[in-house]
């Protein structure tokens, strides 16, 4: 009994020590085969943090030129429309392959020109590839600079998404003075940007005149000139606006925004891109309108002798027809700035209304031309040209053809010559 108590005993020991060991090397065999099954894990989890790190070193570097923005400066044409230049933003994203231009653009004006001067025309913000957009600048020669803007990356990001919300809008009338390149580019750089980090420089001068002005002092082609300043008034003579709404000519905003500065460094940063060299220079017409307003006051005077009703209807048949075209534009019109123009006082329609009494209006009429030349001469600001006031004082000495004083001074100075020859 004693020996089958001891075997007893020594089996338990052993299955105690079996159970043990058991216990102890799936102890030992349990980390390793963790760390059997974990290197897969590890290692993905060792790709997600070294991807994500490789996403953020990616994105920190795209951040630092994700976008580049510039103000982008065409040079005058020949055409009408053109003749101030064009300014627009560019927006590059190199990283993406994305680089458009942003802008202003009207209807066609050489194919709607009745609806131009009825004010019907529409105009929405484009967006262009930029390749495409310089095109037809470069067959007219015409020189394109763009000036990159030294902004946060969360500015341009902003920036670029006013532009892409813009593109979304309707279509607006086609308003080229409240509406224009040059403002608009400015409006939208200044709504991009905190309103108290971006500041200018002392306004030049220049602005202290009107927009008329300003546009009148940078258009080089005198025929142009002569013509805008003829259908532009109203709004465009009001010297009442804050300086950064008078910006009309895109030198003027390149001017503005090389004095401006965005916190404490320049707006403009680094050297300008010339994306098209210009190879056209504006021409000079070789004949001015005031040399031709002058003509037409040689004419007058001469008429005045001669009294050739040729002449007579030239000058008083061009009178009415410049006078419906202006009556039209204050009367009629929708296109921007022509609420009111002082032309219509020499030039209206109401000699053709009272024709019939052609006589006894013809010295009132070129008392009222004369007080007009003289009005606009006192004027502190520039409303017309010299070659408008040629022309009005023209008409004076038409009017005075028609009236019954100028055949009383012929005949007193007929009877004056005969009595000297005698």
């Amino acid at each position: 009994m004693t020996l089958m108590r001891v075997m007893y005993k020594l089996c338990a020991e052993v299955q105690e020590t079996v159970r043990l060991l058991c216990l102890l090397l799936i102890v030992i065999l349990k980390p390793a085969c963790a760390c059997a099954q974990e290197p897969e894990e590890l290692f993905a989890a060792t790709n997600v943090h070294v991807g994500s790190q490789q996403t953020d070193s990616m994105e920190a570097h795209s951040a630092e030129d994700f976008v580049k923005a510039y103000v982008v400066i065409a040079s005058p044409g020949e055409i009408l429309y053109s003749a101030l230049g064009h300014a627009a933003l560019r927006l590059e994203c190199s990283a993406y392959g994305l680089d458009y231009i942003y802008s202003y653009e009207g209807e066609d004006t050489r194919d709607n020109i009745l609806r131009f001067f009825a004010g019907k025309l529409l105009m929405r913000v484009s967006a262009v590839p930029t390749k495409e957009y310089l095109r037809p600048y470069s067959k007219e020669g015409r020189g394109v600079v763009a000036y990159e803007l030294d902004l946060p990356i969360r500015v341009k990001q902003r920036l670029w998404q006013q532009m892409d919300e813009r593109v979304l809008e309707s279509p607006v009338p086609y308003d080229y003075m409240n509406r224009g390149c040059a403002i608009s580019v400015s409006r939208w750089i200044r709504e991009a940007v905190d309103a108290d980090s971006l500041s200018f420089a002392p306004w030049p001068k220049k602005f202290l005149r009107t927009r008329k002005e300003m546009g009148y002092d940078s258009i080089r082609n005198e025929w142009t000139n002569f013509v805008l300043t003829t259908i532009t008034s109203g709004d465009a003579e009001y010297d009442g606006l804050p300086y950064a709404e008078r910006i009309t000519v895109p030198a003027e905003l390149l001017e503005v925004l090389q004095g401006a500065a965005y916190g404490h460094h320049p707006l403009l940063e680094g050297k300008p891109v010339v994306m098209l060299i210009k190879k056209h220079e504006v021409g000079t017409p070789l004949v001015s309108p005031l040399y031709v307003t002058l003509l037409i006051l040689l004419m007058a005077l001469c008429n005045l002798y001669f009294h050739c009703r040729y002449v007579r209807w030239l000058l008083w048949g061009g009178q009415f027809l410049v006078s419906l075209f202006i009556t039209y534009l204050v009367v009629l019109s929708d296109l921007p700035c022509t609420q009111w123009n002082w032309l219509l006082v020499p030039f209206n329609p109401v000699p053709l209304v009272l024709w019939h009494w052609r006589e006894r209006i013809s010295i009132p009429y070129a008392i009222v031309c004369v007080l007009w030349i003289m009005g606009m001469m006192a004027c502190p600001h520039v409303i017309v040209t010299p070659a408008h006031c040629v022309l009005v004082m023209a008409m004076a000495v038409a009017s005075l053809e028609l009236s019954p004083l100028c055949s009383s001074l012929e005949k007193w100075m007929g009877s004056m010559i005969n009595g000297t020859e005698r």
